[in-house]
């Protein structure tokens, strides 16, 4: 298998993976930081240093563990050992297909 063959799902994976994670980051903030703001307690420049400081701290600190859960816990990777463009076809779909649990209500 030629890796530059695949290339392109590495990157649209690595696309999606940011734009997730900025979305789920933008709702944890907004249900964190939301009341704190509103009530003038801190402003709305604290309210985003503070959550980029933690949000970054909390994902590098964090990071790894989920990684692992995921290889480890959830999917048997040894099993796409011989078809690995199968199992980052399927990680991608995923990551498209992924809802985050949030309403618009």
């Amino acid at each position: 298998m030629a890796m530059d063959e695949y290339l392109w799902m590495v990157i649209l994976g690595f696309i999606i993976a940011f734009i997730l994670a900025f979305s789920v980051g933008a709702n944890d903030v907004a249900n964190s930081f939301g009341t704190a703001v509103g009530s003038g307690v801190v402003t709305l420049r604290q309210a985003c240093i503070l959550a980029s400081i933690f949000e970054t701290t909390g994902s590098v600190l964090l990071g790894a563990k989920v990684g692992e859960t995921i290889r480890k816990g959830i999917i048997d990777v040894n099993l796409y050992n011989e078809t690995v463009e199968t199992l980052m076809a399927g990680e991608v779909s995923a990551m498209v297909g992924r809802d985050d649990g949030t309403t618009d209500s």
